[in-house]
Formats: structure tokens, sequence, C-alpha cells
């Protein structure tokens, strides 16, 4: 770790707008973030810290109060962000990985970086800032529901091959392989399952809605859709449906794919 970190805030504030919507757009990622890791710790027994969070969660409200001061260069504005994104890496530290500010939105993300062509060139924080509110989505659906079971997973690696190419998707698959549910694992998580209400009711107070995030993003000036960032629908949908194949990280993508949710991955 660094010893300390010293950043000038006039500097910042006078950035450009679409820098600081696009570092809010990043910031935002927590609330999808922490429901997928919890997700994965209550059903799969993963380990998980609640540390990161406690470093965020007053500068999170702060932050998302103030969104729409940030477009006028408010400094302490700013200033609130600036530190919640600078927490967040350390909070990332404190882990020993980038579990509490990169889950199933960042997978999105990543495909798209991976296999988009020709898309027009955007930052990291915006595609965040869509990806983000499409996880929240999809996270308010499942847990909406009263009950849900998972199957056997049934990818393999010719699956993989002819989604993503031979090479490319070898290493999918190499990354991908350690999530798959044998019948012994399924039997385990949905005996889990049986107390899906709680853990859903866990799992939404974690996060925040979709609704208020959107609100968030467009108060700032940030991106909200697919098209707001030049990607097409169509490829949009693919990246959502696939992103969970490209790492060894289990999120909302892979329970919904789990329990055959096809409905969920709508966009």
């Amino acid at each position: 770790l660094p010893r300390a970190v010293f950043l000038d805030l006039d500097v910042m504030a006078a950035a450009p707008r679409r820098l600081i919507a696009a570092g809010f757009g990043d910031s935002m990622a927590r609330a999808t973030a922490q429901t997928d890791w919890l997700l994965a710790h209550r059903v799969l027994g993963k380990p998980y810290r609640n540390a990161p969070f406690t470093l965020l969660h007053e500068d999170e409200a702060a932050m998302i109060a103030n969104a729409a001061a940030l477009q006028q260069g408010d400094v302490k504005a700013i200033e609130i962000l600036t530190r919640s994104l600078v927490m967040s890496g350390f909070g990332m530290t404190l882990c020993g990985g980038s579990y509490p500010a990169s889950q199933a939105e960042h997978l999105i993300a990543h495909y798209i970086d991976m296999l988009g062509v020709d898309l027009p060139e955007a930052y990291h924080g915006e595609h965040i800032a869509v990806t983000t509110l499409t996880m929240a989505r999809m996270q308010e659906r499942l847990l909406a529901k009263p009950a849900i079971e998972v199957r056997a997973s049934t990818d393999t690696l010719q699956d993989f091959q002819a989604r993503f190419g031979k090479e490319l998707g070898a290493t999918c698959w190499e990354a991908h392989a350690p999530k798959m549910l044998d019948d012994d694992a399924v039997a385990a998580i949905n005996e889990t399952l049986k107390n899906w209400p709680a853990i859903s009711a866990e799992l939404k107070a974690a996060g925040r809605s979709s609704a208020e995030i959107e609100k968030a993003l467009r108060a700032v000036g940030a991106p909200t859709n697919p098209s707001d960032v030049g990607i097409p629908p169509d490829f949009y949908r693919q990246a959502v449906v696939n992103a969970r194949c490209i790492r060894d990280r289990y999120t909302t993508l892979d329970l919904a794919n789990a329990i055959g949710d096809s409905a969920a991955f709508e966009v």
C-alpha cells in the first residue's frame, strides 16, 4: 500500500465532465458487486468481507445525494467521489482481489472489451455505468422470486470453442470449469436455497434499487443504455448472456443460468 495519496481537488473538479461522470459510473458498481459477492458467499460458501463496504458506506450516500453537483464541478462533491474511488482501491487491497468492486457488471464490460469490434471509444466507467444498471435490474428480478432451484451444469469445452473460437474458448473454459456444478454440488446448493427468502432479503439490503442507480447516473450525466456508448443491442445481449463464461467468479449471471431463467437476461 502507498503511505498516502495526494490529489489536488481543484484540478479534479476542473476535469472534463465526461471523465467525472465515468468515475461516478465506476463507483456505482459497489452495489451490484457487493450483492454478487455476498451471493457467492451465501450460496457457495465463498469467502466474503464486509470491511470494504463499511469504508464506503457514508461517502456513497453523500455522493449519490450530490450527483448533480458533480456536473457543476463542486469541489466538495468531487472530494467525496475521489475519496470513494481511492477507498474502493484500498478495499480491494484488503481483500487481496477485486471482489468488492468487480463482479458481473465488470464481466460484461470485459466481454465487450474482448470481443467488441468497431465500437466507438468509451471510458471504462461509462461501460460500467451501463452494465451496473443492467445487473441491478437482473438482481431485482432474481431476488423477487419466492423460491429457486439450480440444476447441474451442461456447458462443454466444445460449446466454449464454438462461442469464442478454439484458443480463446479453451482459455475461457479453463477459467470457467471450477464453477461447474455436478449433482452433489446441486444437491448441497438446493438445500441452502431452501432459505432463499432470507438469503434474497439479505442480498437486496446489500444493494441499491435500479431506479435509484438510474436516477443518480442521469443526474451526473453518465450513460444508462448500451446505445449511449454505441453498443449494438444484439451484441450487448450476447455480452450479458456469455459474460459468465470468461472468469472463475460466481455471480448473478451464473445463478440465473443455473436456474434456467432465460428471461433474466433480457436487457
